[in-house]
């Protein structure tokens, strides 16, 4: 199975979904605050709250 993994960095949230990419199908979805003085840190709490799932399928 592999997933495609989506970040959508906002004004406000930073959102992130994750697809499975053979089914075509949201598997997680999952949302965080926007952090403009570094987006890296949004982005990271917005896989966090993805859930668990294999990096090495992305």
């Amino acid at each position: 199975m592999s997933f495609i993994l989506g970040i959508d960095t906002g004004g406000t949230y930073t959102d992130g979904v994750l697809l499975d990419f053979e089914d075509k199908v949201v598997v997680a979805k999952a949302k965080a605050f926007t952090t403009p003085q570094d987006l890296t840190i949004g982005i990271e709490e917005c896989i966090d709250n993805i859930g668990e799932f294999d990096p090495l399928q992305i």
